[in-house]
């Protein structure tokens, strides 16, 4: 019962540190993104209706599902943690700068990237908007573990997790597609092409902060 009870309060601990880590990496991404549009001088690369959708309705499901993902297969092979050690040790602020840094570079180049293009400006909200929708999916993904690659913990080992991925993103399609959605959310009909555009940008996410964790 005691060994049941200590492996218990580390998988709590352990998502509750996963839950803050999704969170603050989503928005410091954000306030990179934004930040970097001010600095170069570029138009908003979102508008207030797209930040407010984006905080409140796809990021929440991701994060409280976080907290039943299971325990890590070595939680029990972990030494004692110091009681007077936080939530941020090393490796979770590493996770953290990695993912948001690259969420604000990745976004930011998409919306300078359609711009350069000739795509209008609303056509180029529509891109950074989406990609900043399917980026901090992947970025949900890579904070189930600060320490293990995701093929370790196993992509399907969190099927709350798989079914708020799935839900919030479906959610957000007739934003894009109903036209009298379109106007306020400063949307357009993705095509195909806009699409593959997205999830390469948003996947490239994954090679980063997964390759971060091998090479730490």
């Amino acid at each position: 019962s005691i060994v049941a009870a200590v492996k218990e309060g580390r998988g709590i601990f352990e998502n509750i540190k996963k839950s803050i880590m999704y969170l603050l990496a989503a928005h410091i991404g954000e306030l990179v993104l934004m930040v970097l549009a001010v600095a170069v001088g570029t138009p908003l690369p979102l508008v207030a209706v797209q930040l407010l959708w984006v905080n409140i309705a796809t990021d929440g499901p991701p994060a409280l599902a976080l907290a039943f993902d299971p325990p890590e297969p070595d939680i029990m092979r972990q030494p004692p943690r110091n009681r007077k050690r936080g939530i941020f040790t090393r490796p979770v602020t590493r996770l953290i700068m990695l993912i948001s840094v690259w969420i604000g570079l990745t976004t930011f180049g998409v919306f300078e990237w359609a711009l350069q293009s000739g795509r209008s400006e609303i056509e180029a909200q529509a891109l950074c908007f989406v990609t900043l929708i399917m980026i901090e999916k992947v970025a949900a993904l890579s904070c189930r573990s600060e320490r293990h690659t995701l093929w370790e913990v196993g992509v399907l080992g969190n099927k709350w997790l798989l079914v708020a991925i799935i839900g919030t993103i479906l959610l957000s399609l007739p934003l894009i597609y109903v036209p009298s959605l379109q106007s306020y959310f400063h949307t357009y009909s993705l095509s195909l092409a806009d699409w593959g555009i997205v999830i390469l940008a948003s996947g490239t996410l994954f090679i980063v902060a997964e390759g971060g964790k091998l090479l730490w």
